[in-house]
Order: structure tokens, then C-alpha cells, then sequence
């Protein structure tokens, strides 16, 4: 820790003092591996010596920041793939674009042969009756 530290560390501080995520403090907290207390304001509140002897007593917790020179691994391994190249982003937005399309044809088709069969009706010659009583 650093000479700055306060002498009472929230949560939030602490996991930061200590390369940790708040929830791991919180669960040593729960699980009284880690002394704490309250404040007047009902929040946790921790001494920067028992933070100290909580990381001397769980090297382990901080494990996953700290990592020996002999354990890495030689060659650079990204934690997430290559990005996706230019290309593919447009052709997914082509896809998508085509997709969009097609949806809006069959639609178009669809209204004009619902129009088409409507002119069709008005199109076929119906017999006129000019005598409305006559049957």
C-alpha cells in the first residue's frame, strides 16, 4: 500500500488498494476473513492493517494480477480474437441490406396482385338489369 493510504478504507478503496474486485472484500468481510466495521453512517469501513494482514494471509486472492516471468507464456496470446476485418462488417451489412430488400419485394408483390385481382373484378362484364322489379 501506498503511503496515502487512509487509515479506514471502504470497500470500493480497498479492492482497489488491493488489485481485487469489491466483491472479493465483500465476501472476506461475510466470511470474517477479513476484519471490518461499520461507521456511523452504516457503512463498512476497514483498517488499513487488517487489509495488509488479509493480503499476507490470501496471497492467492490477488493471484490473477500478478503473474511470474517463468509461468508466462513466450509468445503474446490476445485475450480476445482479432478484430473483424472491414470486409466481412460489409458483407454482414449487405446481407442485411439484401435481406431488407427481398422482404420489401414480396410485400410489393403481394399488394399488386391483391390490386390486380381487384381490377380483374371490376374488369369482368356483369349483365345490367334495367328493370330493378325483374328478376
Amino acid at each position: 500500500m501506498s503511503a496515502h493510504t487512509p487509515a479506514h478504507l471502504s470497500p470500493a478503496q480497498a479492492a482497489q488498494v488491493a488489485d481485487v474486485s469489491r466483491w472479493t472484500i465483500m465476501r472476506a468481510i461475510k466470511s470474517s476473513d477479513l476484519q471490518a466495521f461499520r461507521d456511523n453512517k452504516n457503512q463498512w469501513r476497514i483498517k488499513a492493517d487488517d487489509l495488509n494482514a488479509w493480503l499476507a494471509a490470501h496471497p492467492a486472492q490477488c493471484a490473477h494480477t500478478v503473474q511470474e516471468e517463468s509461468d508466462a507464456h513466450p509468445m503474446h496470446t490476445p485475450a480476445h480474437p482479432a478484430p473483424i476485418a472491414e470486409e466481412t462488417l460489409e458483407l454482414v451489412r449487405v446481407k442485411a441490406e439484401l435481406e431488407a430488400e427481398r422482404t420489401l419485394r414480396a410485400t410489393i408483390e403481394a399488394d399488386r396482385d391483391h390490386w390486380r385481382e381487384l381490377a380483374q373484378k371490376l374488369a369482368e362484364p356483369r349483365p345490367r338489369k334495367w328493370w330493378f322489379w325483374q328478376k
